[in-house]
């Protein structure tokens, strides 16, 4: 697929996301979410939840993220190692190494 193939509200999250508005991000995608009754479905909430991880880092909160990192791991489980264009491996491995290291935010690119 072609990045102007996905849903405007998923690449305004990706958008978002990169731009470090990470609680913005996560509402955007929240409104696909709630429609969704496809595969996506749980796809968009692992990156609900990923996006929550970083408002929990924002925040100074880190153990609340880190509570949502294995939730959105189950959520993205199934999704492994890519789709929608996301390389699910490479995002999560670098959420967990921002929540526990204290690293830069990630950034979101379509393959």
């Amino acid at each position: 697929m072609k990045p102007t193939d996905y849903p405007a509200e998923y690449l305004e999250f990706i958008n978002l996301f990169n731009r470090g508005k990470f609680f913005e991000a996560h509402e955007i995608l929240e409104l696909r979410w709630r429609q969704e009754k496809g595969k996506p479905r749980d796809y968009y909430h692992g990156l609900i939840q990923i996006a929550a991880v970083f408002v929990h880092i924002q925040k100074g909160t880190p153990e609340g993220g880190k509570k949502l990192l294995k939730t959105a791991s189950n959520y993205l489980e199934k999704y492994r190692p890519a789709f929608m264009g996301l390389n699910i491996e490479k995002l999560l491995a670098e959420t967990e190494t921002c929540l526990f290291a204290a690293r830069k935010f990630p950034q979101l690119s379509l393959a």
